[in-house]
Parts: C-alpha cells; structure tokens; sequence
C-alpha cells in the first residue's frame, strides 16, 4: 500500500479528439486511479483561477476548475493500492506554458498522454459539442469560427477557441523540450476509433500498468459530437443543462455512462461540410508540417505527406 497523494500520469488533450474514451477506459483497471472530476484543470489555472465568461463557462469550468494545490491534491487517495494515478485535464496541453513549470515541480517524472486529431475535424467537434449541450448559439461552423478572436478576448473558455485549440506544434515542442522522451506518450482519435480496446491498452503499457484482456471491453464511446436527430427532445435537454439545481441533481442520481447513452441517442453524427474544410485546412497546413517533423513513430493520414 503507497501513500503516495498526487498525480504520476495525466492525459492532456487536445480537447474533443477521444480524450474523454480513453480516461473511461484506463479508469476501468483496477490499479489506475483517475480524479473526480476528471478535468480539475490545475496545471492550466492554478496561476489565474477559472473566471472564464462564456456561455456555461460559470456552471462548468469554473465551478469544476480545481486551482488551489492543497484542494487539487486531496482528489487523490492517501493510501491506496493503485498503482498509477492522474486526472484527464485537456486544457493543460494548450495552457501548457502555465502547465509545464508545475507538472516538473509536483512530478518531475510524470508520464504524459496526448491524443491530437487533424485539426479541422476537431474544431467541427467542439462545434458540433457545444451545439448539443445547448451552449453554442450560433449554428452554422463557420461563423461561429469568425467569433473566436472576439470571444477569446472576452475570455471565453478554451473550448471555445475552435481554431486555436487545433494548433498543436508549439505545446508539443514545449513538451519534448521539457520532459524526456520516455515520458510522453502521443496517440490519435483514429488510433481510438480503429482500436478502442487494443489503444487503451498500448497507454496501459506505457504507464506502466499490465493490460487486462478484456478491462476496457465494453466502455461505451463517451462525448461524442453531431446534430440533434430531434429538436423537441434536444430543446428538453438544453433547458435542462442550463438550469444548474437540475443539472446537479441529474448528475448525482445517474452516472456518467448512463447519461452519456442518453446523449448519443440524441445525435447523428456527420462529417465536416466540404466548404469549411475546403476554407479552414489552409490554415493549419505550417502547424502540420512542423508536427510531421517532431512526432514519432507511424502518422495518420493527416500527418502524412502523402494523406
């Protein structure tokens, strides 16, 4: 039995590219220990506090946000028999220049995951997310894209920050540059999506856990996006989520799983409209080419020269 109290892994980001799955799927071991709430976002907050003013912004991020070290540290068991432990933060790859200098101060040896995701695709997502819980009042993607600089100056939380959550090369070279190699793990959604079970367990491996055959068999695919396949229903939903007494009640009388089957039974899901890729992929192209330098070992299809 350790007595260890604090994180020795964190899987961090980027937001909406199967990040939510994969901590599902590592909290099914028996010898991983993943924080309640998954995202306290303190490696990201602990300097400035979560006083974030979007829509939802103050009933999610920051009434979950967990910014103080002495609150953060008591997530975690005292004594316990696990065998790592950590918590599922996406914002501390993007506020990694916040992020960095504490996760070696608290852990210089922590091991970090990252899940990354060709980069339009995953701003459609958080769209498409933020649509569905009721939070994103404008429909179309690509107008609501032409609010992000204005919404990031008037500090709206980083999920909203569609385009510039999909840069990834600065945070990863500021990774590499600070921790050994050994240390950081990176994945993608099409490794989750080919093979949920088979990555759950390569990120097993890698933090040093044994796999048990069959341990994330059976973890539904959580936090996925797409369109309401009925608006009643989703109107329902949305009067739900943004009154706060109910949503807390909902949330302590049904779990996570639960909640999430009833979510996806509510969406279609569906590609990015050709007209936005066609006019956002320009704008990714030099963050692409500088991750297809730094990144080991077999690349997506986006990653590729020749995808």
């Amino acid at each position: 039995v350790s007595a260890l109290t604090g994180p020795t892994f964190l899987v961090v980001g980027a937001a909406r590219s199967g990040t939510t799955g994969l901590v599902e799927g590592l909290r099914s071991h028996p010898r991983v220990f993943v924080t309640e709430p998954k995202e306290p976002h303190y490696f990201a907050l602990h300097e400035h506090g979560a006083d974030f003013r979007g829509p939802g912004d103050a009933a999610t991020i920051n009434r979950v946000a967990v910014t103080d070290l002495d609150d953060y540290l008591a997530l975690y068991p005292r004594d316990h028999g696990f065998t790592v432990l950590g918590d599922g933060s996406v914002s501390t790859l993007y506020y990694y220049e916040d992020a960095l200098p504490e996760i070696q101060r608290i852990n210089p040896d922590m091991r970090v995951v990252v899940m990354l995701r060709e980069p339009v695709e995953r701003a459609y997502s958080s769209h498409q997310y933020m649509r569905a819980r009721g939070f994103e009042p404008i429909e179309d993607f690509i107008t609501a894209v032409a609010e992000e600089p204005q919404r990031i100056e008037q500090h709206w939380h980083h999920i909203w920050h569609y385009t510039q959550m999909s840069r990834y090369a600065d945070a990863i070279a500021a990774f590499q540059a600070a921790l050994a190699p050994e240390q950081i793990g990176i994945w993608y959604y099409e490794d989750l999506d080919r093979d949920y079970e088979g990555t759950v367990q390569q990120v097993l491996r890698f933090l040093g856990v044994p796999p048990v055959e069959g341990e994330a068999s059976g973890i539904p695919r959580v936090n996925i996006s797409g369109r309401p396949r009925f608006a009643a229903i989703q109107k329902v939903l949305w009067w739900a989520t943004s009154h706060d007494v109910l949503r807390r009640a909902v949330k302590r009388s049904t779990s996570y799983r639960f909640r999430e089957r009833i979510r996806r039974s509510t969406l279609q899901r569906g590609g990015v409209p050709e007209a936005a890729r066609l006019e956002l992929a320009p704008r990714f192209e030099d963050d692409v080419v500088r991750l297809r330098a730094m990144l080991p070992g077999e690349l997506p299809s986006w990653l590729r020269e020749d995808g």
